[in-house]
């Protein structure tokens, strides 16, 4: 059985009215992480604003465990993962 590779990435977006990263799931926006309170919080879902899944202090960290999280939810299999981090300024 050959394992599935997940493209995790982040993509860090600096616009005028909010910093925030965008969680890339092959392709695809899965979700934000935003910064607020001291803390940064994951935002799962292309749209969602208003719940957050988990929170860190570390955003190294939360990056780390939403990757772990993504790679759980592909297959029980525990395929591999690449992980990319872009910087976009818009």
């Amino acid at each position: 059985m050959t394992p599935q590779i997940a493209i995790v990435g982040f993509r860090e977006l600096d616009n005028p009215d909010a910093w925030r990263v965008e969680v890339v799931v092959d392709g695809l926006v899965s979700g934000h992480i935003y910064r607020g309170g001291g803390a940064y919080r994951y935002f799962e879902g292309p749209r969602n604003d208003v719940t957050w899944s988990f929170a860190d202090l570390d955003l190294a960290r939360l990056e780390a465990r939403i990757r772990a999280t993504v790679i759980a939810e592909i297959s029980p299999d525990q395929p591999a993962a690449v992980s990319v981090r872009l910087r976009l300024s818009t």
